[in-house]
């Protein structure tokens, strides 16, 4: 029930408890009546306990009232409800504490049923940071239910009624062991037993309310309180996955932990809780979160095609200066051997061309013809008539230059040229037959290029072989390290979305021995800094997005907190 509380409004004269006039009434439970007050000396409107008349005056429920008080009294926390007075009248214990606007998490479920997910996470982690820091003070609550979480309008929680709560210390201890405290669709299995209980049987109670949030229903239900009990102590819950499939794994995993039977197998610690909490509000963000939602070139792919195209580009530019410089090499190295060819075969035949003798000429000629690379040979008079060629149609007829050639280089009489023949290259060499410095005749000589084309095409082909080898090299090699370096940059930027959530105890505990293990370490090193600061100004970091706000006020002004709705009820 929300209560609002108008600035202007003058307290309504009254009953008086100490300083503190009452105002009205809030509420009320089986311990307790919990009024509206005001403190004339502050001027503040807050919220007054009283123990009922006929609890005080039995004195272990008033000490047990009293106890609650010295324990939440110490707490300071802004999750916690904050304890202004507490004091003695007529024998009748009061606790005077803020006076909060706003609902009960019970009433919120009443009328929405199951709660969004992202609200399911950010109450838990609120749960889980008040509930460490009143571990860590020595206090357990004891009785954590809806009706005892405040939900304020900035959507952030108070817990209320540390009723039942006691301060563990030795000698200290008013709730004895065997006394069963608490709601009981909220308590832990030790608590049904009996047994000593801790800060873990606290953690328990918030899995029942967080299963609550998330399917609607409570876990442990039955018809009477042994069944309930024995539910509690024995059985396990309906799976949260069936009951409410869309509900995140990691959700899941951790209410199924909170409601492990065994202490032992709980979280240890809220501060445990609330870094799994946080870690699923971290899986939210990256669902919701545009930039995570925006779609990019993972450095994997975007590195590994870079390098690739880069050394795919440098190898064809080698393999072609290679391949040309091959080819010219080879080529000159078929000129030179040609026309050594057609000279030696000048010198041979000089004499029989002097005297004229064609039948030894033509025998000379057509011993070349099983050499595959000699395309043609023909040996001419000095007229220029053809006397011998392993073409026998060109036998008499005058020596013509082919057609379309290219010459390559001329020495004298000596002419290298290049021309097409029936389809195939081939190199045309004219070398004229001295007898005593006179020329008697002349050789053509015709060398065919396809030895030179094969040979520079295996070549050709060997090396892109190669460079498609170390192309996969290259890729293999980029793909792997590139890989391995997006796992520390992805621990990276959970721990930037951790640190967004003001979880400053969030560290990287990844070794690295080069500049990733340095970004590593100054990351912890500003998570280090970010909690001591906030330590150090008596805060605690903000567990959630706007929800856990730290309450200050100004210098030199008084607190004036106007809060009103669910104002602690007592059990």
């Amino acid at each position: 029930m929300v209560h609002a509380v108008n600035d202007n409004d003058q307290p309504e004269s009254g009953k008086q408890i100490g300083r503190f006039q009452l105002t009205g009434e809030l509420g009320e439970g089986a311990m307790a009546i919990v009024h509206e007050a005001f403190d004339p000396q502050i001027n503040r409107t807050l919220a007054i306990k009283v123990l009922r008349s006929e609890r005080a005056a039995d004195a272990e429920y008033r000490h047990r009232f009293l106890s609650e008080a010295k324990a939440a009294g110490k707490l300071i926390h802004p999750n916690i409800v904050t304890i202004f007075d507490v004091g003695e009248v007529d024998k009748q214990p009061y606790i005077a504490m803020e006076y909060l606007e706003g609902k009960t998490l019970q009433d919120v479920m009443d009328e929405q049923g199951h709660l969004p997910i992202r609200d399911v996470v950010k109450i838990g982690i609120q749960l889980a940071s008040a509930l460490d820091y009143a571990a860590r003070e020595g206090v357990v609550h004891r009785d954590i239910k809806p009706s005892n979480i405040v939900v304020l309008e900035d959507n952030s929680v108070r817990i209320t009624d540390f009723g039942i709560a006691h301060i563990e210390t030795v000698g200290d201890d008013y709730t004895q062991h065997g006394t069963v405290l608490g709601t009981p669709q909220y308590m832990s299995p030790e608590q049904v037993e009996g047994s000593g209980v801790d800060g873990r049987s606290d953690l328990f109670s918030v899995g029942v309310v967080l299963y609550q949030m998330i399917t609607g229903d409570k876990p442990f239900m039955a018809n009477t309180l042994t069944s309930l009990l024995m539910k509690i102590a024995k059985d396990d819950p309906a799976k949260i996955s069936e009951v409410s499939p869309e509900t995140p794994v990691g959700l899941r995993q951790i209410v199924e932990k909170l409601l492990a039977k065994s202490p032992d197998e709980r979280f240890q610690t809220g501060r445990e809780l609330v870094e799994a909490l946080q870690t699923v509000q971290v899986g939210l963000d990256e669902q919701e979160d545009p930039l995570a939602r925006q779609a990019i070139t993972p450095l994997k792919w975007k590195w590994t095609i870079m390098l690739a195209l880069v050394v795919a580009l440098v190898m064809l530019v080698a393999i072609y200066f290679v391949h040309t410089r091959q080819l010219a090499v080879m080529t000159q190295m078929v000129v030179d051997s040609g026309n050594s060819i057609a000279e030696l075969i000048a010198d041979e035949s000089a004499d029989e061309v002097l005297l004229q003798d064609w039948i030894a000429v033509d025998g000379v000629v057509q011993s070349m013809r099983k050499h595959a690379e000699v395309a043609y040979l023909s040996i001419y008079d000095p007229e220029g008539v053809i006397r011998a060629s392993t073409e026998a149609d060109d036998v008499g007829r005058p020596r013509q230059l082919p057609s379309a050639s290219r010459r390559l280089t001329s020495k004298g009489d000596e002419i290298v040229s290049e021309w097409e023949r029936h389809g195939e290259k081939v190199f045309d060499f004219e070398v004229p037959i001295k007898y005593q410095d006179r020329i008697v005749g002349g050789v053509q000589l015709g060398v065919t290029k396809a030895a030179l084309n094969n040979a520079a095409n295996l070549t050709l082909v060997t090396m892109l072989g190669l460079m498609g080898l170390v192309l996969l090299a290259v890729v293999i090699a980029t793909y792997v390290l590139v890989s391995r370096l997006s796992v520390p940059l992805r621990l990276l930027e959970r721990g930037m979305q951790h640190i967004s959530h003001g979880n400053f105890g969030y560290r990287i505990h990844g070794k690295r021995n080069d500049e990733l293990g340095r970004m590593f370490n100054r990351f912890n090193q500003m998570g280090e800094s970010l909690q001591q600061q906030f330590s150090d100004g008596g805060r605690e970091p903000q567990t959630s997005d706007d929800v856990t706000v730290a309450r200050q006020r100004p210098a030199g002004k008084p607190i004036e907190e106007r809060s009103a709705g669910e104002a602690s009820k007592a059990e």
